[in-house]
Parts: C-alpha cells; sequence; structure tokens
C-alpha cells in the first residue's frame, strides 16, 4: 500500500513456484494476488518459477503481469511463441 501512495504502477510478489533463478526465495500465496486484486488500484505481477503449464493459476487469481525468465529461453523463433502463448493469456481479461 505505501508503494502505491508512492507512486507505484505495479505491485510484484514472488516467488509463486519454485525458480531455478532464485531457489531459496519465499514463496507468495495465490491468495495474495486475489487480496491485490480487491485491495489495490494497481496491477500485480507474479514472478518467481512461471511457466506456461503453471501460469492459468495465477491469473485467474489475480495476476495481470507475470516475469518469466527461465520459460522464455531457447532459440528465437520457439521464444517468441511462448512470449505471444502469454500474451494470448492475458487478451481476453478486463
Amino acid at each position: 500500500r505505501q508503494a502505491v501512495a508512492e507512486g507505484a504502477s505495479y505491485v510484484a510478489f514472488g516467488a509463486v513456484h519454485a525458480s531455478p533463478t532464485k531457489p531459496g526465495a519465499a514463496r507468495a500465496p495465490l491468495s495474495l494476488f486475489e487480496r491485490a486484486r480487491r485491495e489495490l488500484p494497481v496491477p500485480a505481477c507474479a514472478i518467481g518459477g512461471i511457466t506456461l503449464d503453471n501460469v492459468a493459476p495465477v491469473i485467474a487469481a489475480g495476476a495481470r503481469l507475470v516475469a518469466v525468465i527461465s520459460d522464455l529461453t531457447g532459440p528465437p523463433a520457439a521464444m517468441r511463441a511462448r512470449a505471444a502463448a502469454y500474451q494470448r493469456l492475458f487478451e481476453d481479461l478486463s
């Protein structure tokens, strides 16, 4: 709330899942995104271990942004296709 009061345009919570980038990071429960959606006027970003296989429940819980590293690696064409798949997941949200 303080960050929003000071002008933050989004808030980020994580790690949502185990992450090879930060294996010891504390976990953020999905209920945190539900609460942020209800109580904050800015979007919530999920970070940590996000993949196309596990992102749907995170979005359903209220995340309106995701930070992804490991799931967007590989050949350029594959990365573009995966990035487009993430984008499609957010297109129908209001």
